[in-house]
């Protein structure tokens, strides 16, 4: 688990990130397609982010992390201009770090909204090449996600993982921003196919992203 503060840290971090890269931006950017979420622009990923916040500092927690829970925040914020939208984000990420800090929460999702917060990093990344969320994000949000023992033993130059997936046990390598991508559901079947399998049949085994992500069918680049 990670510590609150350091939670709150990385949050915050990455949140001026994305607000830098997209304040200024110009309409046709904002309306662009993100490619790892095909069914939002830029504008809308930004609103979503900024509707995590608000909803999570607000402990409305019901629904989340299901599209329609996420389709409210976008909806909400889709026609409004990207600086209210990211003043309100300020507000409300401020007011979530709070919340993180402050300990009255043990809700998984609220005490590390750094994890997604960095995916959708990566996601504006590959709509804006704004660059990737640091390294030291990614493998944060790679601890936080593959803690419990699988039969899927997955090796990085920065450390070796596990994960679940369907039987037999395999072994496989990769880079830990590809895992991460991967976890996430940003990498297509045939880009998990070309990582470095003990056996190649055991690619087929992966099923370790959540089900409420959509799974990529083409390949990402970001």
């Amino acid at each position: 688990m990670t510590d609150p503060r350091r939670s709150a840290e990385l949050y915050h971090e990455g949140r001026e990130r994305m607000a830098a890269a997209v304040r200024g931006l110009s309409p046709e950017d904002l309306d662009r397609q993100v490619p790892a979420c095909p069914q939002w622009s830029v504008q809308d990923l930004i609103a979503h982010l900024t509707g995590v916040a608000a909803d999570f500092a607000a402990g409305k927690v019901a629904g989340a992390p299901h599209p329609p829970w996420t389709a409210a925040q976008v909806a909400t914020r889709r026609n409004l201009p990207i600086a209210e939208v990211l003043d309100e984000w300020a507000t409300a990420g401020s007011a979530l770090e709070a919340v993180i800090v402050g300990g009255t929460t043990s809700h998984p999702l609220v005490c590390n909204p750094y994890v997604d917060a960095a995916v959708h990093e990566a996601d504006l990344h590959g709509a804006i090449g704004s660059g990737r969320p640091p390294v030291e994000l990614w493998l944060a949000a790679l601890d936080w996600m593959l803690d419990e023992p699988g039969p899927l033993t997955v090796i990085t130059p920065d450390g070796t993982y596990s994960a679940g997936s369907d039987e037999p046990e395999a072994t496989v390598r990769t880079s830990s921003y590809e895992l991460f991508r991967a976890i996430f559901g940003r990498r297509s079947t045939a880009q998990i196919e070309r990582w470095d399998w003990d056996d190649p049949a055991h690619a087929r085994t992966w099923t370790p992203a959540p089900s409420w992500f959509p799974q990529t069918s083409i390949s990402l680049n970001d």
